[in-house]
């Protein structure tokens, strides 16, 4: 029982994690754990699972079973590497997740199997939701406008004016000339409506990350637009016009074909 509590005390200490607990023999812990529990479509993420059994055997055999499952109950090939494999009691180990090309919710089922010494074997279901979207992509068109060439020189990105972790990208331009960066931002939430964003130069460059460029700059927009209300009027607009054309072209004229002295 000490080393549990050991265990889970390191966990704690690494920082903020995603995990679940159970203990479907007695003293026995099993978890899945990560970073993040999103990730964009075809990206991977990891996991680590583990599982700590009790004392009192003189033999232990321990594997794993590991599937993602779309929202329907359907496995996803190929999704989890490895699938399968042996476990050591209290030793983590590690689960890649490739996305599915299709955003949605999926989960992360792996099943512990515990066979000790000859007693029949007993089975430990941990499940962990993984979200996979589409990442909104953000791009641009940098000018160097210095009067040096620009050889892998690094760029980050901000939205709303806050730094997004892991956005760095390394840009190549000579002098005076224009060179594109992009990054598929994989967002957590943002608020319907306008966002902006922005390009800028990481400290770790040569001179502190001082360097002239310009066009790092731009917008994108979450569930609409600023001229959303706009188009749907013009449209409304347009329909409303055209069938007032066909309307007046289609309307028969009043005694048509009739001689003038009867009308």
């Amino acid at each position: 029982m000490i080393t549990a509590i050991a265990v889970f005390a390191m966990v704690f200490a690494a920082g903020a994690i995603l995990f679940e607990t159970s203990s479907n023999t007695e003293g026995a812990t099993s978890y899945i754990h990560g970073d993040t529990n999103m990730v964009g479509v075809g990206d991977t993420l990891t996991y680590q699972i583990m599982y700590l059994a009790d004392d009192g055997y003189d033999t232990l055999n321990l594997t794993y079973t590991a599937v993602l499952n779309d929202s329907s109950g359907n496995a996803q090939s190929g999704a989890v590497s490895p699938s399968t494999g042996s476990l050591t009691s209290g030793v983590e180990s590690t689960l890649t997740i490739t996305a599915p090309s299709t955003a949605g919710t999926y989960s992360l089922v792996v099943t512990f199997t515990e066979v000790r010494d000859s007693n029949p074997a007993v089975t430990t279901v941990k499940t962990q939701t993984v979200t996979v979207v589409n990442p909104i992509v953000l791009s641009a068109t940098l000018m160097n406008n210095s009067n040096v060439d620009f050889t892998n020189f690094a760029v980050y990105f901000k939205v709303d004016g806050q730094l997004i972790d892991g956005s760095k990208q390394l840009v190549t331009a000579p002098a005076g000339q224009t060179a594109p960066v992009s990054y598929n931002w994989v967002a957590g939430s943002l608020s319907t409506g306008k966002h902006t964003f922005q390009v800028v130069a990481g400290s770790e460059n040569i001179g502190g990350g001082q360097a002239s460029f310009t066009g790092g700059e731009g917008t994108f927009y979450i569930g609409h637009s600023d001229y959303g209300l706009l188009n749907i009027l013009l449209v409304v607009l347009l329909i409303i016009i055209v069938f007032a054309v066909v309307y007046f072209y289609r309307k028969p004229i009043k005694n048509y074909g009739k001689p003038k002295s009867r009308r």
